[in-house]
């Protein structure tokens, strides 16, 4: 009687045991599970260059005919829009016709200033060059601050023919001279002291002959 006690308690106690490890292993499985966080990055933001269009701008060249055949000065005048602070406000020029690349500055500024303001230009001398035959040509300018072009055309037109023309005018028909031309000279020339002695030369033959007639 005695040992079936103490076979029902230990089985008892067996069950309380399984029991309390069911329960713990429920409540490990029912609590939930920790989900893995995820990290969002901030986009980094990326650099937007403006790059404004060219424009075309205004060129005015003066004369805009001149004589070639020798080196003669050509003004080139750009309107170029304003430079931006820190950059240089200049332009330059070309052409065929030109002896080399011209540079465009500011134009002195007028004292007192002239109201209302001038527009903004650039202007500059260039070479005509000696060689430069007749015909069109086209003058083209670059914004050095903007990069902005523009051009103009001129013409060269051919220089005037340089002949030999005679200055005296030729000798006229007949064994005269021409009106205002030189007079022709005799292969003797006749002189007051030839006509003297040679009047004397017949006086004295005159004399001679009377005294041989005597």
């Amino acid at each position: 009687m005695g040992k079936l006690i103490q076979a029902a308690c230990a089985g008892a106690s067996l069950i309380g045991v399984i029991g309390a490890a069911g329960c713990s292993a429920e409540a490990q499985s029912g609590s939930p599970t920790a989900s893995p966080s995820v990290t969002t990055l901030s986009p980094i933001p990326t650099a937007t260059l403006s790059v404004l269009p060219r424009q075309n701008i205004r060129v005015v060249v003066d004369p805009t005919s001149i004589v070639g055949g020798s080196t003669k000065n050509v003004r080139v005048t750009a309107f170029c829009p304003p430079a931006q602070p820190g950059t240089t406000y200049k332009a330059s020029a070309r052409s065929d016709a030109f002896t080399g690349i011209v540079s465009l500055m500011p134009p002195l500024a007028a004292t007192p200033a002239a109201t209302p303001a001038a527009e903004p230009s650039l202007t500059g001398v260039a070479l005509l060059s000696a060689n430069a035959k007749a015909g069109g040509y086209r003058v083209e300018v670059r914004c050095e601050a903007t990069n902005d072009l523009g051009s103009a055309r001129f013409r060269v037109t051919a220089a005037p023919p340089t002949g030999n023309f005679p200055t005296k005018a030729p000798g006229a028909g007949g064994g005269g001279t021409a009106a205002g031309g030189p007079e022709e000279e005799s292969g003797v020339p006749v002189t007051p002291i030839t006509i003297g002695l040679l009047a004397a030369f017949f006086i004295g033959i005159g004399v001679a002959r009377r005294r041989n007639r005597g």
